[in-house]
């Protein structure tokens, strides 16, 4: 089984190939890109996992000796900022790899283009199109289930509400938000532990990533040629005109 480290070189390879192949994108920093966007998701989990095994420590304490620590409302603070960065980083990579996915496929022989600036869109696109590329519209059916969750929380979480943190027998907990949502008047509300959600949400990554590269590791780059000679002629008036 290959390592993540292996999988993200593997991958980061990939998306120069792209960023050398099309003039518009070689100053781009498409690559750069990838690379710092997946970082700030590592970091941010990193921070995120800190942050609530310290919530649940104190908590822990203030339960055991009956008291109540100023640190608490501070700890719950950053981990709920901590766990809302790591939901953006984490949609804001996938739209990087959104980015790069076309360049893999002939435009002339598209009935229409593939959506370029939405990874969800892009799953939409691949899945009612699957004569386009058929293992990759398999792939997307049958294995990023866990997508659909990821946006509706991060979506719920970024746009509507703030994450709602809990602490259970063992664990920080979270409020579930399916359909990017929340009823507030309603009981039980669906709850999930929020370690395992973030270290489960990132092998399902690196797991998609592994198929993507192996996937189109040997595919030709296809370049607009026309996109290409507007988008060079706007930069060549640009700095003509300076």
């Amino acid at each position: 089984m290959k390592s993540n480290k292996e999988i993200y070189s593997e991958i980061r390879k990939l998306v120069s190939k792209v960023e050398r192949s099309s003039p518009c994108l070689s100053n781009s920093g498409l690559s750069y890109s990838f690379y710092t966007k997946l970082k700030c998701l590592e970091i941010m989990q990193k921070y995120t996992l800190q942050r609530i095994q310290e919530c649940f420590d104190t908590a822990k304490e203030e339960r055991k000796n009956s008291i109540h620590l100023r640190d608490m409302g501070k700890l719950l603070d950053e981990s709920v900022a901590f766990f809302e960065a790591c939901l953006n980083a984490f949609y804001s990579f996938l739209q990087i790899i959104a980015k790069v996915t076309p360049y893999f496929y002939d435009r002339e022989k598209l009935s229409e283009p593939i959506p370029d600036r939405d990874f969800g869109s892009q799953i939409d696109h691949f899945k009612k199109k699957p004569d386009v590329d058929d293992k990759y519209s398999n792939y997307l059916t049958n294995n990023i289930e866990w997508y659909k969750d990821f946006v509706d929380n991060r979506h719920a979480i970024t746009h509507n509400v703030s994450a709602f943190l809990g602490f259970g027998k063992e664990e920080v907990e979270f409020i579930d938000m399916p359909e990017g949502r929340i009823d507030f008047f309603k009981t039980g509300k669906p709850t999930k532990e929020l370690e395992k959600y973030i270290l489960t949400n990132w092998d399902s990554l690196f797991k998609f990533l592994d198929f993507y590269a192996e996937h189109f590791s040997s595919c030709e780059v296809f370049v607009d040629k026309e996109a290409e000679a507007k988008e060079l002629w706007k930069i060549l008036r640009k700095h003509t005109s300076e």
